[in-house]
């Protein structure tokens, strides 16, 4: 059941102000960070001092109402300066409460956080339960949810109510568009990280290539990442990616298209669908857990297995190709929208959920640090978590290779070099000890790039060298590179 609050209750917050410090990891566009952008900015015009505490630099797509802390370690914060620390994500947690001082902890939950991570990259292995979050979300720390979906979870699995607070959308933007007229294909639209297996995103480019045998299909696609487009080279419908687009640019993408296809194995609520909803275009979607929220199956949307291309085919060709169940669809979507996941909603549930916290949490008590230590740890061998200085580690260190490598790519090797690469060589070893960790990949990679480099040292001919380190100079065009067009954004 979830945690209730009083009309009283709601009453009183308009009657006191609270600072607050909000903890996220990354200003990188996603969902999650859009809603607590969103959130700040209203918290701040209510009249409350909010900061912000990420790792990352000001966003480039968002323009915040909330101050930027400038510093990037955590255990540098005076977080006695505010009466709450509100963290995004539940490994924030453990790092937070010994530094907390007469401050709270509140873990704003939008996902279930067990669910993103696996050591392979199979659909049983991410929705396995895992012992170290099940241990975070049990921490005596309030959490508020954005779905009733991971309050459920949250209850189901800790034994610990969570207070509810539906999440917002922007409806002066996210509203019906005029429909835009794109004959000879039918456009699909994906949102999100492709190179995160839990999004299921092969299963979607599997669909459509399905799909393609009998219907001329366009992928069009949202993303916030760069990396790895080669795995769109064996699908042979063209694609159309978006990257990082303004929020003020994305209706009328949705309204490019023919529908949404959500394709995740999991999700905490699933965001873009209630966009395509109000922007009137139909919507397919895994069955999420998040997606009880709002799902009516037949209704405003058409649901699907997940981790099922074939069903996920089946699915987007009825709407495809029918066109009254889309305009039922649509319909449907537009009822579903009125009167919920409204801002104003949004901000009078989380302020009352806080002042109702204020009255009857007084903190966490005790900290157990070595707990809280081994709880990281445990993460952290696991791989779901890169503590921040790992990450840092690995920058610091790839730049010293690159310049390494150019300047033994161009220069006869001296002594220095070598030892220099072998001194590199030595502090990436230390991070290849246990093939689970998160970060196993990209420090093996270096890792063995250094030792390969230290065996070419002592040959004459450097031009194997420059190809180690620029594998892509000299090579052509891909045949079909045509296929894939990419739409980039001015930031400002």
């Amino acid at each position: 059941m979830l945690c209730k609050i009083q009309p009283a209750c709601i009453q009183s917050v308009t009657d006191k102000h609270f600072r607050f410090l909000f903890c996220v990891p990354t200003t990188q566009l996603s969902g999650g960070v859009k809603v607590i952008f969103a959130l700040t900015d209203r918290l701040v015009d209510a009249g409350n001092e909010v900061d912000l505490f990420s790792y990352a630099n000001a966003p480039e797509w968002y323009s915040q109402k909330a101050r930027l802390v400038e510093e990037k370690d955590l255990s540098k914060v005076d977080m006695n300066r505010y009466d709450f620390v509100v963290v995004s994500n539940a490994v924030f947690i453990p790092m937070v409460l010994p530094l907390l001082g007469t401050a709270r902890c509140v873990f704003l939950a939008q996902d279930y956080e067990s669910f993103h991570h696996s050591t392979d990259t199979t659909y049983e292995s991410f929705l396995a339960e895992s012992p170290a979050f099940k241990a975070l979300y049990s921490l005596p720390v309030p959490i508020i949810s954005v779905s009733r979906p991971i309050a459920r979870l949250i209850k189901e699995r800790i034994g610990k109510s969570a207070y509810y607070m539906p999440a917002g959308l922007n409806k002066d933007v996210f509203k019906p568009q005029a429909r835009t007229p794109h004959p000879g294909r039918k456009r699909v639209l994906l949102v999100g990280n492709y190179l995160m297996p839990y999004k299921g995103m092969r299963d979607g480019l599997d669909a459509l290539e399905k799909l393609s045998a009998d219907i001329p299909v366009e992928l069009v696609l949202i993303t916030q990442e760069e990396r790895g487009r080669k795995l769109f080279d064996s699908y042979s419908f063209p694609k159309e990616v978006h990257f990082c687009p303004t929020e003020m640019d994305i209706p009328q993408i949705i309204a490019s298209c023919d529908a949404y296809c959500c394709t995740s194995w999991y999700e905490g609520l699933g965001l873009p669908a209630l966009e395509a909803f109000c922007c009137g275009t139909p919507v397919v979607s895994t069955r999420t857990v998040g997606v009880d929220d709002y799902a009516e199956d037949e209704k405003n949307l058409l649901l699907a297995n997940p981790n099922d291309p074939e069903d996920l085919s089946d699915k987007l060709r009825r709407v495809l190709t029918n066109d009254a169940l889309a305009a039922q669809l649509v319909q449907g979507g537009f009822e579903t929208m009125q009167g919920r996941y409204e801002w104003e909603t949004t901000l009078s549930t989380f302020l009352s959920a806080i002042a109702d916290i204020d009255v009857t949490y007084h903190g966490a008590g005790e900290i157990d640090q070595p707990r809280l230590k081994r709880l990281l740890d445990e993460l952290e061998r696991e791989g779901s978590l890169t503590p921040i200085e790992t990450y840092r580690e690995f920058h610091r260190l790839e730049q010293e290779l690159t310049r390494a490598a150019e300047k033994l790519a161009s220069d006869a090797p001296a002594n220095g070099e070598i030892s220099e690469l072998g001194a590199i060589r030595d502090r990436l070893k230390q991070y290849v000890t246990n093939d689970r960790t998160q970060y196993y990949a990209a420090f093996k990679a270096k890792y063995d790039l250094c030792v390969l480099l230290i065996e070419l040292a002592g040959t004459p001919d450097r031009v194997h060298i420059q190809r180690l380190i620029h594998p892509q100079r000299g090579a052509t065009a891909g045949t079909n590179a045509t296929a894939l067009t990419e739409v980039r954004y001015t930031q400002s």
